[in-house]
């Protein structure tokens, strides 16, 4: 009943002799051969495969030897095997009435499509031919290895039985009916429990699985609220028990190593885990409530690709002037918004524009959110007192060509970035101001001098998120009146029929109409009169008319221009936007 490939049989010794016949596995054997991989490192992955009875992808990912994709592609042309997609996904789990879920998900197994006589089984190992074997046995029927990408088939498995509302029912019964979290002690050793634990699991698995940047946790008289800020909006999930929420929170607390016992004041911690086969960093912030602790946890997941400067959504305008500033050889360039507007991903985006084998790039963070090759990276520690200012101090010493610096978030930092912008260094910072001109106003307030500021500024990029629109199922639709009158003010649209589009859900976007966020940017860039209106402490709409007049455009118009084009609605720029 066996069909397609002949491969290597789960827990089979490996062949003893010569160094390139120490391999079983013909993947590995060609990955080996192919100077890929090497011997030790191969022959250790298929030993702890074999111990641990997993397969061989998932060893290799922990182990951090090979990418995925890099595998099934190696195997695909090995074998000569098909390969599936996320739209071979099958909806709902088959066969469930011949296969254990424990069995499919150890295994890391997807049936794709059965008849009464073929099963093409989607496989993170198709070469192993001991499980081809148990399925076909457990089917009746033939099997037709399909290789498939690890992560899609863990994405399937938990979109088929993680989804939350069933899985913290589940956990919910589990627990039982009594009363919980009254006294400290107690929920401390509930949040200890297994469900629990499995409950918090759950709901870190959901953050993760719906790319949610946030988790809240925040109690109410009637009810435990649980939350997830996903596409920039808070979505409400399925929600525990109110008594249930001192052991939730412990729990949280205690994965993040914070005195789970001290419950009066505010507690910032931090933690990561191995969430959905993915890296994950959690930052955790709990606050006491009027009925009980909340916690906060933000998601950071390292799996997700880091994002380059071409990818943001930047207007071809603002991008090339933006790339123009940025390898200038000293000078400040700022990125400005409100918290989780993207400004940091966009710094990192512009240091990897930058060529760090031929420069000195150091950053200064708090956190570190990615790590990037070629650039040295210095964490924050405030508690210590090495906040921004000295830390900044420090690394002038070390002769840096361009430095970044997380935040400016007060004058002594400001001083020191203006300073080291002045004394021939490229400084990036990020500011919180609602719009790109107004940079200029809060450094002012800092305490920056005029003249000083005027000489060393080259931009300020203001920027905001909004969804993007799935492109499976957006829908088209007449713009109404008032966003006719909106876009017509903006100068985007003076007349005839306006095609805006509308979110709808489908499969592809798990029923949210949007597959992620896009930014909305506007560039305002510093010439030689915007120097003179800045020494002379002109107002930041003065600034504004003068950056207008030289061709300027606002994050509203970038963001109207995106809602023609498809990418994002008038309602999410409107929601992000200050002047309309």
């Amino acid at each position: 009943m066996l069909t397609g490939i002949s491969g290597r049989r789960r827990g089979s010794p490996a062949s003893s002799g010569k160094q390139e016949a120490a391999i079983d596995h013909p993947i590995l054997a060609a990955l080996v051969a192919g100077g890929r991989l090497g011997t030790e490192a191969a022959a250790r992955a298929e030993r702890l495969a074999a111990e641990r009875g997993l397969p061989l992808p998932v060893v290799l990912r922990e182990l951090e030897l090979l990418d995925d994709e890099e595998w099934v592609t190696t195997t695909v042309a090995y074998f000569g095997i098909a390969r599936a997609g996320p739209e071979e996904i099958p909806p709902a789990p088959l066969l469930e009435d011949v296969f254990a879920r424990s069995f499919l998900r150890h295994n890391r197994l997807l049936p794709l499509a059965a008849d009464e006589r073929n099963l093409r089984l989607g496989m993170a190992d198709p070469a192993d031919a001991t499980l081809v074997h148990a399925a076909a046995v457990a089917s009746g029927r033939n099997i037709v290895p399909i290789a498939v990408p690890l992560l899609l088939v863990e994405a399937a498995h938990a979109r088929y039985w993680d989804q939350g509302a069933e899985a913290i029912a589940r956990i919910v019964a589990d627990i039982g009916e009594e009363e919980g979290g009254g006294e400290a002690a107690d929920a401390v050793g509930e949040a200890e429990e297994a469900p629990v634990v499995r409950l918090v699991e759950q709901l870190l698995t959901d953050a993760v699985r719906l790319r949610a940047s946030d988790l809240h946790v925040e109690p109410t008289a009637e009810r435990l609220r649980v939350r997830l800020r996903v596409h920039g909006t808070l979505r409400e999930t399925a929600a525990p028990p109110a008594r249930l929420g001192p052991a939730v929170v412990s729990r949280i607390k205690i994965l993040a190593g914070l005195d789970v016992a001290e419950r009066r004041l505010p507690q910032d911690g931090r933690t990561r885990l191995r969430i959905c086969g993915r890296e994950v960093d959690l930052r955790v912030a709990t606050m006491p409530t009027i009925h009980g602790e909340s916690a906060v946890v933000r998601v950071l997941d390292h799996a997700q690709r880091r994002v380059g400067l071409g990818e943001l959504g930047l207007p071809p305008a603002v991008e090339a002037r933006f790339s123009r500033q940025l390898v200038a050889p000293h000078g400040m360039l700022l990125v400005t918004g409100p918290t989780g507007s993207g400004k940091t991903t966009t710094l990192y985006a512009a240091l990897q524009r930058l060529d760090a084998t031929a420069a000195k790039i150091v950053s200064i963070e708090d956190p570190i959110e990615y790590q990037l090759p070629g650039i040295t990276q210095i964490q924050v520690r405030p508690e210590i007192g090495l906040d921004f200012a000295r830390v900044l101090r420090a690394v002038l010493r070390h002769d840096p060509d361009t430095v970044m610096v997380g935040e400016t978030r007060d004058p002594e930092t400001a001083e020191v970035a203006v300073h080291a912008a002045l004394t021939g260094h490229l400084l990036l910072t990020t500011l919180h101001t609602n719009t790109a001109a107004g940079a200029i106003a809060r450094l002012l307030d800092m305490g920056v001098e005029p003249y000083l500021l005027a000489s060393v500024v080259r931009g300020v990029l203001g920027q905001r998120l909004v969804g993007l629109l799935c492109p499976e199922c957006r829908r088209p639709a007449a713009a109404e009146g008032g966003e006719r009158e909106l876009l017509r003010r903006a100068g985007i649209a003076a007349g005839g029929e306006i095609t805006l589009y509308r979110p709808a859900g489908c499969r592809a976007c798990e029923g949210m109409g949007y597959v992620g966020r896009i930014g909305i940017f506007e560039f305002f860039e510093i010439d030689e009169e915007i120097r003179e209106a800045i020494r002379a402490r002109r107002s930041t709409q003065e600034l504004l008319a003068l950056a207008r007049r030289r061709g300027m455009t606002t994050m509203f118009e970038d963001g109207a221009a995106k809602c023609l084009a498809g990418q994002t609605t008038l309602r999410d720029v409107c929601r992000v936007t200050e002047d309309w």
